[in-house]
């Protein structure tokens, strides 16, 4: 994990301290595409890769293809995976659905700035992170990936 995404990690780690979340940090190179969380609360337990996006405008996410395969694979499978992404210059944390990993990476036909799935500007909202991420665990309540219908089919 880079310092800025360390960094963050330090400030989502100490945000939901009073939580009761169960955090384990994984090292990317131990298995190409995991994120870098696994978190589990009351029970629900989610993935989360963290980044930090340096650019005046959200546009695209530097994710790595083993990070966009993995989590169309298990998003694919019903899986609780999620990009949470501090984005400095205007001083938010957004989260975006895992499933959306292609949009994400600007690998779709999406041109305009990326519509985060949940934002937060500072002081950071940790609990309603935590609560958006419990609240949509479920792929009945998980936003759809916009431009990618057939994430889903295997293909």
């Amino acid at each position: 994990m880079s310092k800025p995404e360390s960094r963050l990690w330090a400030q989502l780690r100490e945000g939901t301290k009073e939580m009761d979340v169960l955090w384990t940090r994984l090292e990317s190179w131990s298995s190409p595409g995991v994120p870098d969380l696994h978190g589990i609360k009351d029970g629900c337990a989610f993935w989360v890769e963290l980044k930090v996006h340096r650019l005046k405008t959200l546009k695209n996410i530097q994710l790595r293809p083993h990070q966009i395969s993995w989590q169309i694979r298990y998003s694919g499978h019903s899986g609780n995976v999620w990009n949470l992404v501090g984005h400095p210059s205007d001083h938010t944390v957004n989260i975006f659905w895992g499933g959306r990993s292609l949009e994400l990476a600007g690998q779709t036909e999406n041109q305009g700035p990326l519509t985060p799935d949940w934002s937060s500007g500072t002081p950071y909202d940790w609990k309603g992170a935590i609560d958006f991420i419990l609240a949509h665990s479920s792929s009945s309540t998980r936003p759809m990936a916009q431009d990618s219908p057939s994430l889903f089919n295997g293909e």
